[in-house]
Parts: C-alpha cells; sequence; structure tokens
C-alpha cells in the first residue's frame, strides 16, 4: 500500500525519531518503493510506454526530437547570440504600439493580417451555464470503510480507535432479481471511507481498492468510487451491446423505467470502464476456447474510426472470443490459443492453411458451385451444374445417415462419388474459364479437408456456428457504423466475447457480468465462468 499525500504531510523529522527502528526500516522501503514509482511514472512518455502520444506534455518537446534537433553544448543557442546574452522573453506594450504590425483601429475586427487573436483560456469559460446532475435520490443504506492498519508505524486500527468519515459518494444500483417480487427497484448506498488516529499519533486514511489490470486498459479509470452500481453498469453494458441501444435511447429507456437521469457521457464511461473493470476475464476465456476440440473461425469487415479492419470470431464448443484488427496471418497467429489442438472449422481463406488441422466449410464451395452453374459461359454452365449436383448428392448422403449405419458403410456409399468429384476437378483445373479452374484447383489444394466430413458424419458441414456469431455485430455495425478508438474496439470485443459465452452457456449474462464488475471494484479475483445451463 503506497503512502497518500495526506500521509506524507503528517511525516516530517520528529515523527520519524518517535519511531522505533524496525518501524523506521519498514517506513524507509515504503517510501523508497514510492519515490522510484513515482519517477517512473514522470519519465513515462509516449515513446516508451503505451501512453498516446496525445498525453505528452504540449510545454516540452519529445525525446525523438530533443536528441534529433537539440544543439551539442559547444554550439550557438541561437544566431548572433554570445556568452551570457538572453532573447527578451517578451516585448514591451509600447514597443508593440510601435511596431509594423500593430492593430488598425480601422478594422472592424480590431486585427491586422499580420496580428493573431488571444488564446482562450483552458476549461470552462465565463459566463457559460455548465452542466451538473441536479437529481436529488434518497439513500437507502449507509457503508463505512476504516482503514485496518496505521500507515506510519504498521499497527492495527480496530474499531474503538477514534475517526471521522473524511468524504463520501453514493452508488446507485438495481436489487437481484426476486422472482416473488419481479420488478426494477432502485437502491441508494452512500460509502463514507474514514480517517482513524493511531495511537502513533499518525492520521491514517481509508483508501478504496484499486484493480490491477493491464497497460492497455489504464486509461479506463478503473476503481470503485463512481456513481453506477454493479448491476446497473452491466445493465447498461447489456442494453447497449446484446439489445443495440443508442446512447440517447437508454437514457431514455432507463429514465421510464427506473426514473433514473444519467448523462450520454456516464454512460459512455461506464461501458469504457466495465471492460477495464473485467479484464482478466480474457484469460480464462482464451483458455475455453483452447480447450474446445471443435472451434468455428470467421470474420467480417468492421470500420474503426477512419481505419478499415475485421471483426474476427473464435466460437468454440461453450466460449466465445471475438477480436477486431487486421485481416492478416499475424492477426490470426495472435489471437489462436498456443496449445489448441483441435479441429479449426473455416472458409477458404488462405490465411486458415496455416493451421493444418481443419476443415472447410461446404456452404461456401456450394455458393461457388451454383456461381458456376449460373455463368454465361456454356462451358463453365455445364461444368458448374455437373460440380454442383455431385456436391450436393454428397451432401444428402451424410445428412441422411442414420444411428444404424456405421462409418464403413457410409464410406462405401460416398467412395464412388468422391472420385467422380475429384475427376471432374482433375479435368477442368486447366480450363480456358478463370473461375472454373480456379474453383477446381481451391478444391484440389484442399481435398482431404474438404472431403474429411464426408466420411464422419459427426463433424459438421458448414461453418455456420460462427456465421450465426457474427450476425448479431454485423447488424451492430449497420446501426453504428463501427467503432471510434482503439479502446472502444477492444471494449467491444471483450464484452461482447463475455456476453456470448453467457449465452452460449445458456447462463445469465446479467449476473455474470454484475458479478465480474463488483469483483474488479474491489481488486479481487474474477469469478469463473458459468457453467453450461448455469
Amino acid at each position: 500500500m503506497h503512502l497518500t499525500n495526506h500521509d506524507l504531510l503528517q511525516l516530517d523529522r520528529d515523527t520519524l525519531s518517535r519511531l522505533d527502528e524496525e518501524a523506521l526500516r519498514r517506513l524507509s522501503e515504503r517510501l523508497l518503493d514510492d519515490l522510484k514509482e513515482a519517477r517512473d511514472r514522470l519519465n513515462q512518455d509516449s515513446q516508451n510506454s503505451s501512453r498516446p502520444p496525445s498525453s505528452d506534455s504540449p510545454y516540452g518537446r519529445s525525446r525523438r526530437e530533443s536528441s534529433v534537433n537539440e544543439p551539442a553544448d559547444d554550439e550557438a543557442v541561437g544566431e548572433g547570440s554570445g556568452p551570457g546574452e538572453t532573447l527578451p522573453a517578451e516585448t514591451s506594450p509600447q514597443a508593440r504600439e510601435a511596431a509594423p504590425g500593430a492593430s488598425d483601429p480601422s478594422r472592424s475586427d480590431g486585427h491586422t493580417p499580420h496580428s493573431l487573436p488571444l488564446a482562450r483560456a483552458r476549461g470552462r469559460q465565463p459566463g457559460a451555464p455548465g452542466h451538473g446532475r441536479h437529481q436529488s435520490l434518497a439513500v437507502t443504506a449507509t457503508l463505512t470503510h476504516r482503514p485496518g492498519e496505521c500507515a506510519c508505524c504498521g499497527q492495527p486500527l480496530g474499531e474503538a480507535a477514534p475517526g471521522h468519515a473524511y468524504g463520501g459518494y453514493d452508488e446507485v444500483d438495481l436489487l437481484p432479481a426476486d422472482p416473488a417480487a419481479p420488478g426494477l427497484v432502485l437502491t441508494v448506498t452512500r460509502h463514507l471511507p474514514f480517517e482513524v488516529i493511531c495511537g502513533c499519533g499518525h492520521r491514517t486514511r481509508y483508501r478504496f481498492p484499486r484493480a490491477e489490470v493491464p497497460d492497455e486498459w489504464q486509461g479506463a479509470g478503473v476503481d470503485r468510487q463512481q456513481l453506477l452500481g454493479p448491476r446497473l453498469a452491466a445493465l447498461v453494458v447489456l442494453l447497449s451491446l446484446r439489445y443495440r441501444l443508442s446512447r440517447t435511447k437508454l437514457r431514455e429507456l432507463l429514465r421510464e423505467l427506473t426514473g433514473l437521469e444519467l448523462s450520454i457521457g456516464l454512460i459512455d464511461h461506464t461501458l469504457r470502464q466495465s471492460a477495464g473493470q473485467v479484464a482478466p476475464v480474457e484469460a480464462a476465456l482464451l483458455q475455453a476456447v483452447e480447450q474446445s476440440p471443435l472451434l468455428h473461425v470467421d470474420e467480417t469487415s468492421w470500420q474503426e474510426g477512419a481505419l478499415s479492419l475485421w471483426f474476427w470470431v473464435f466460437c468454440g464448443v461453450d466460449a466465445v472470443v471475438y477480436w477486431i484488427g487486421t485481416r492478416a496471418k499475424e492477426m490470426f497467429v495472435n489471437a489462436l490459443p498456443d496449445g489448441f489442438s483441435g479441429l479449426l472449422m473455416s472458409d477458404g481463406y488462405s490465411v486458415y492453411r496455416h493451421y493444418e488441422n481443419r476443415l472447410r466449410c461446404w456452404a461456401h464451395l456450394l455458393r461457388k458451385a451454383r456461381g458456376l452453374a449460373e455463368a454465361t459461359c456454356r462451358l463453365t454452365q455445364e461444368a458448374g451444374g455437373a460440380l454442383l449436383v455431385l456436391m450436393g448428392q454428397l451432401i444428402q448422403t451424410v445428412q441422411a445417415v442414420s444411428c444404424n449405419t456405421g462409418l464403413d458403410d457410409l464410406a462405401r456409399r460416398q467412395t464412388p462419388e468422391v472420385k467422380r468429384l475429384k475427376a471432374l476437378c482433375e479435368r477442368h483445373q486447366d480450363s480456358s474459364s478463370a473461375k472454373l479452374g480456379a474453383f477446381c484447383r481451391e478444391m484440389l489444394k484442399d481435398w482431404a479437408v474438404i472431403v474429411r466430413p464426408l466420411y464422419d458424419p459427426g463433424l459438421p458441414l458448414t461453418n455456420n456456428a460462427a456465421e450465426r456469431q457474427l450476425r448479431h455485430w454485423v447488424v451492430a455495425r449497420k446501426i453504428s457504423f463501427g467503432t471510434r478508438s482503439e479502446h472502444g474496439s477492444r471494449a467491444l470485443a471483450l464484452l461482447a466475447s463475455i456476453i456470448d459465452t453467457c449465452r452460449l452457456r445458456q447462463a445469465s449474462a446479467w449476473d455474470y457480468l454484475a458479478e465480474a464488475i463488483r469483483a474488479g471494484r474491489s481488486g479481487m479475483p474474477m469469478p469463473a465462468l458459468p457453467t453450461v445451463g448455469g
């Protein structure tokens, strides 16, 4: 636990002289850790950390600019300036009036072409009305939070130790669902952090726990002190992502159902903050996908501001993971868990050939064959029609297999038609029709992968599982036109993965998100993913 500013203000030479050797050593170690962390944070910028360039100080040059443009020690600071000479920081008012670029009173705007208007001060301008929350809610419960030990001497602080509340905030939440009394019931809990006086004279303040999250989520403001409680924050996430409500409609719905007035900024902040609070769940999702015996993979286009990216889905037997990134081989390799050893069902995208133990979606192949059968070229039309008929017969045979039919009988029935299909592809792989030849070569290149489910009716023939998962987010993309930033894309992919994994396991996404958000705000471990039907 780090020392706060409140703690440091109470430390002086007299306080240190009253501490014994062991307490002084512990306090010195904490001060050293705080100093090192403060120095490391002070030296962070966009060149040596994950901070964006916009976070760099506007009053100083970046490290790269300084190393390139900064003159050597023996170089002159400016042209015509010798040792001990300085340039005036600001020209006097008299000099400005006499300068050729002075303001011309005859101009209506009060400026000459060579003068610039004064810079506007930062922040709220004088006379601006401002914005704030004016709704007053009745407090239904009060919780006091007391520190457990003294920040100076380390002695435990009991309930009998004198103290008082030094701040507080109200948290608005929803009661858990009650079958006996259904409905949405708001609760307002007042949290009061206490300042407790130790026997050594030090005043220790309670600090709300802060979750440890990866660097990419530091901008989410992950802390416990905020307006919306876990269940209400989880409801905001569900209404926005699963039910595709805009910020404005979500605000209207909450006002109609609960009478609660929320700002659009708070709703947007809750979505980003909730993603940061449940970020550790991502590791559990990847582990569930890694252990899946069959994984369906697909991708669709996605817009992130001005960037054209791709929305990836990795759908296992009981888990779903989404990623937003480029459509490149590195994206697929990095997203697929290293320990995955199951089957991979995909379409014909060449990136998927990096993984050998895979299946090809027959629905995509049938659509291509149907396109050949409907071509205007007679040769392409005849060959495409023959391919379409053979492929349709093979699929019907697999679908008609009953539980009493053995694999040997299925192979005996399929083998002649499989041979005819392969011979037809070999005959037309060098066809003068570019589309027909490309399709036949694609079939032969992935032949073992394509015919594999024909001899095992337990394997899927299509990639429909992944396409069903993507369909909802394709509709959301058409409504919202994608995301606006990298952080927004990360938040959407993570929260969508949690929601669809819960739905795939027939569990309540609302309940699990509320538990995960509560754990994230308290710095506790994430709850385990719900079991199937749980």
